[in-house]
């Protein structure tokens, strides 16, 4: 049974609360532009994260960068208790960054995995999220600040935690699955340039194919050759908007032989050509170098 405890959206920003009793997992292929914090009440979970397996518990906070592959499983008890807040890059990292201290990509690329919070801190962690989507459901006046001084609260907490009690945080999860997965999936970002397939990937590892491709789609969400794509076009995406190599050499740098295949899996990735990717990058910047001229003209 799936019960929904509260629900609210505002502005790029979206919060509920909802608790299982039945066996659930994440939909396959997870992964979107917003950023997302989870937080676990009750219960225990498998999160996977990246290229990393996770076993959080009642009080653990996780933090999810955009862009990011992540999927929650089932431990041994099914029922689980949890709140889930997705936001949007702007307004949030406008406001964040107009206080001069608190850059919300920087923020992620940091704080991105889990927080085990001790009882007085998950009080304080629960106050901020209640109070979060009460703001969001009454509405008061001042409400839409009220929210965003809430959240700057629960990240700030988060930044000053990793860096007081870094031995607290990413409690991996020790099962011979996961940990198979983990090091398959890291080995597949660090070797995403190489000409890999899932049976050399398999062969390296001394594991049978078929069974590899079974648990790694169980615990990602996604095949090894989907995974690897992944990581393949991330590496495209930072190589586009930072040199000005021709797309196909960036199609050799990221592991396709074939200009017209790597093509054909961009576009199924982020639903643009590579040259207009760079394109559209390039013009975006030279809005924000315009406007950042003009406001130090003016």
């Amino acid at each position: 049974m799936r019960q929904t405890v509260f629900e609210e959206s505002l502005n790029g920003i979206t919060i509920d609360r909802v608790i299982r009793d039945y066996s659930y997992t994440m939909p396959t292929k997870h992964l979107h532009d917003e950023y997302e914090i989870y937080y676990l009440l009750e219960g225990e979970r498998y999160y996977f994260i990246s290229q990393h397996t996770y076993h959080i518990k009642k009080g653990s906070l996780v933090f999810v960068n955009r862009n990011v592959i992540h999927k929650t499983g089932n431990v041994s008890q099914t029922y689980h208790d949890r709140i889930l807040i997705e936001f949007s890059e702007e307004p949030f990292a406008t406001f964040f960054a107009s206080m001069n201290d608190l850059d919300l990509h920087d923020f992620f690329e940091t704080c991105t995995g889990v927080i085990e919070c001790d009882p007085r801190e998950q009080s304080a962690v629960e106050s901020l999220l209640i109070g979060i989507h009460t703001e969001m459901r009454d509405k008061r006046p001042g409400y839409k600040l009220n929210v965003m001084m809430k959240l700057s609260e629960l990240l700030i907490f988060a930044l000053r935690y990793k860096n007081e009690h870094p031995a607290n945080t990413n409690p991996e999860s020790s099962t011979g699955k996961h940990t198979k997965v983990d090091e398959v999936a890291d080995y597949i970002v660090k070797h995403c340039s190489e000409d890999l397939s899932l049976a050399n990937i398999a062969d390296t590892f001394y594991t049978n194919k078929c069974y590899l491709s079974r648990i790694f789609k169980e615990v990602t969400g996604f095949s090894v050759n989907e995974y690897l794509n992944l990581h393949r076009i991330e590496k495209a995406q930072k190589l586009l908007i930072s040199t000005d190599i021709p797309i196909s050499e960036v199609a050799y740098e990221c592991g396709y032989k074939s200009l017209t295949y790597f093509e054909k899996v961009f576009r199924s990735f982020r639903e643009v050509t590579p040259l207009k990717y760079r394109n559209e990058y390039l013009k975006q910047n030279r809005k924000r170098t315009k406007k950042i001229e003009t406001d130090i003209d003016q």
